[in-house]
């Protein structure tokens, strides 16, 4: 909703520029065409740079998912090193009393 609002914003400025080029001459016409471009460029990095942010947030949202499952695997391999121990061990000591 707020990137429409912004591309029509955007677009108005530059449709009053281009009226401002065609009919109005001088100072004033000079003043108001960069009044208008200088609106539209704020719309349009204001969109490029939601854009952006919106991708930055999917990407550290991927990279958060990425480090729990990480660590959970880690987790799951100390688990398992412990368990190789004691049965290491229980293997030993059952060689042991035979």
């Amino acid at each position: 909703m707020k990137n429409l609002i912004f591309v029509i914003l955007s677009i108005l400025s530059i449709i009053c520029a281009g009226y401002t080029i065609l009919n109005i001459s001088g100072k004033v016409g000079a003043g108001i065409l960069f009044v208008c471009g200088f609106l539209a460029g704020i719309f349009l990095m204001n969109i490029k740079l939601n854009m952006k942010n919106d991708t930055l947030n999917t990407y550290k949202r991927e990279l958060e998912k990425e480090s729990v499952v990480s660590g959970e695997n880690s987790s799951r391999v100390k688990v398992l090193e412990s368990k190789i121990e004691v049965l290491e061990k229980a293997l030993e000591n059952a060689l042991k009393t035979k």
